[in-house]
């Protein structure tokens, strides 16, 4: 759907991305991650070996906003520290 989108806006100067986050610390699984045998599966499977925060996701939502995303559209872009992998 995003790659549809982008090609449609992208000759009024308009990019579609997506952002896809992993593991990230944040109030809705608080619980789960204080659970430190979950803690220790999740951890298991993110290569940087830590779960994110928000502003991981921010600066990738405002690197996207700004000038130095402009030539980026139609594109996935994980924000999982390697998750994916």
């Amino acid at each position: 759907m995003v790659q549809n989108i982008a090609r449609q806006v992208a000759a009024s100067g308009v990019t579609c991305n997506v952002l896809v986050p992993g593991a990230i610390a944040t109030d809705r699984n608080r619980d789960a991650l204080s659970d430190p045998a979950y803690l220790a599966e999740v951890l298991a499977r993110i290569p940087t070996g830590y779960v994110g925060v928000p502003e991981d996701c921010a600066a990738t939502a405002l690197m996207l906003c700004s000038n130095a995303g402009r030539y980026l559209t139609g594109v996935t872009i994980p924000v999982d520290g390697g998750m994916g992998l």
